[in-house]
């Protein structure tokens, strides 16, 4: 069976309040590359990536999940990124979509409990594991209000605070704004916008971890990528014993040195 990747990296650049949305894309593309590129248990074609335009309204990307969790396969990756505002009437954090306004975004953005349940009680929830990897930017009545619950579903990501830029499009936080994922630019430097996570994960498994074991799940790597983020960002998770399995580059480059070595030795 395969593995299932969904990315949902909703954007709303029209509106000034909610450009910590951009990256959101480029994020879940990052995500996908790296996470494809060193999954241990699953080899070319046994990946199937699902990506929903940065544009997509909310009943769209809810009908992506909701179809992904009725599809065979051993893991599902609902990877999910944006901006979060705080719906007041009903008291639950909303990802904000496209073409929404502050008025209006509430009403129209995709709501967290309805992910949450599309994964939790879906009639093919029970075949395998789903996994749903939050990476997003929170607006400040959420991320004082929220709590994140996700009850019955594995949950990883971060959360970063988020409050735009009186000069225009652009983060209050420690780097500059743009379409492209939260970029690392050293340890403890990740842009406020969507896609900080995505970036974190891309810079650990590139340079590998020294000391940790070959096949590396979402516990292992944890502590890491909290360690090199920003102070201040709100981490979930991580679930234990997940199905997600990746491949530790430091361990297969120190195999491979020994083994040079050795050659070398005997001649």
């Amino acid at each position: 069976m395969v593995v299932e990747l969904v990315l949902l990296g909703a954007e709303c650049p029209q509106e000034r309040a909610f450009t910590g949305s951009l990256g959101a894309a480029a994020g879940g593309e990052l995500f996908a590359r790296v996470v494809s590129g060193a999954l241990f248990d699953a080899g070319a074609g046994r990946c199937r990536v699902t990506a929903v335009p940065p544009d997509a309204d909310a009943n769209t990307l809810l009908t992506v999940v909701k179809e992904a969790v009725e599809r065979d396969s051993r893991l599902l990756v609902v990877y999910l990124a944006g901006q979060f505002t705080w719906d007041v009437r009903r008291r639950r954090p909303v990802l904000v979509t496209a073409g929404s306004g502050r008025d209006n975004a509430h009403g129209r953005g995709l709501a967290w409990d309805w992910v949450v349940s599309a994964l939790a009680h879906g009639a093919g929830a029970a075949r395998g594991e789903s996994l749903l990897v939050v990476d997003a930017v929170v607006g400040a009545e959420a991320w004082a209000s929220a709590t994140f619950d996700a009850v019955g579903v594995r949950l990883w990501g971060r959360l970063q605070p988020y409050a735009p830029s009186r000069w225009g499009r652009g983060s209050s936080g420690s780097g500059s704004s743009g379409s492209g994922p939260g970029q690392v630019v050293g340890v403890g430097a990740v842009t406020a916008t969507a896609g900080g996570f995505a970036a974190l994960l891309a810079q650990a498994l590139r340079e590998g971890l020294p000391g940790l074991p070959a096949v590396l799940d979402p516990a292992a790597l944890h502590p890491t990528l909290e360690a090199r983020d920003t102070p201040g960002s709100r981490w979930l998770g991580p679930p234990a014993a997940s199905r997600l399995l990746l491949r530790n580059r430091a361990v297969l480059r120190g195999a491979l040195g020994r083994t040079t070595g050795d050659v070398s030795g005997e001649r």
